[in-house]
Order: structure tokens, then C-alpha cells, then sequence
């Protein structure tokens, strides 16, 4: 039986090519021109020095995450230009933040970006 995954693609006419790396670093410098607050947030695992194994991050967050000027939370999740997968932890975190009144965005570039953005600040 397969996960409960979702399969993203760009839906604006962009750059397939750039990898998610890119589209972030683009989606940061874009959030920085245009003043408004967000975080890159890291998740992952891993031993760290003496203190053993640990887990840092919040599980499916977005990879911004970020306040908008009107009080509302906001989470990007960045993807390749391609398209990609989001994962069962990543969903669940989309309805909880959508849920509660939080804007939580799939993203291939800042086109997109933009778009989503544009009704909310």
C-alpha cells in the first residue's frame, strides 16, 4: 500500500530546471526585498557530539516559516521547479496551520510565490 502522499507540479510557466535549493534561496531573498518576517526552518536528525542522537525542527514545517504584517502565520514549502512529493507529515502540518487560520503555501518559484501572496499582504 502506497503513503498518502501528494504529487506537486508548478502550475505558472517557470523554470523546471532549478532545484529546491535555488527556489529557496530565491524565496528568502524575495521575503527580505520585500520586509517581511520569516525563518528558514531546518528539520532533520542525527547524532550530535556527546550528547547522542536527537532530532531538531518541527516534524513537516514548512521550509519558511514566517508572520505576516496582518498577525497571520504563514509556512512555505519549497519545492523543485520539477515538481516533488510531499510527505504524510507535511500534509497533516498544511491542515493544521490551514485549520487555524495560517496560510501554508507549495511553492516551484517565486512566480508562484508571488501569486499565492498577492490576495494576502
Amino acid at each position: 500500500m502506497q503513503p498518502d502522499t501528494r504529487r506537486t507540479k508548478p502550475f505558472l510557466d517557470i523554470d523546471k530546471t532549478k532545484s529546491e535549493a535555488d527556489v529557496l534561496k530565491e524565496c528568502l531573498a524575495w521575503f527580505k526585498r520585500n520586509n517581511i518576517f520569516v525563518n528558514r526552518m531546518n528539520v532533520g536528525s542525527g547524532t550530535l557530539g556527546a550528547g547522542g542522537f536527537r532530532s531538531y525542527g518541527i516534524a513537516g514545517a514548512g521550509d519558511i516559516i514566517g508572520l505576516l504584517q496582518n498577525g497571520r502565520h504563514l509556512e512555505v514549502e519549497v519545492k523543485a521547479g520539477k515538481g516533488g512529493v510531499m510527505s504524510i507529515k507535511q500534509l497533516k502540518r498544511e491542515t493544521d496551520i490551514t485549520k487555524n487560520n495560517g496560510i501554508y503555501i507549495i511553492v516551484h518559484s517565486v512566480a508562484e510565490l508571488e501569486y499565492y501572496l498577492q490576495e494576502v499582504i
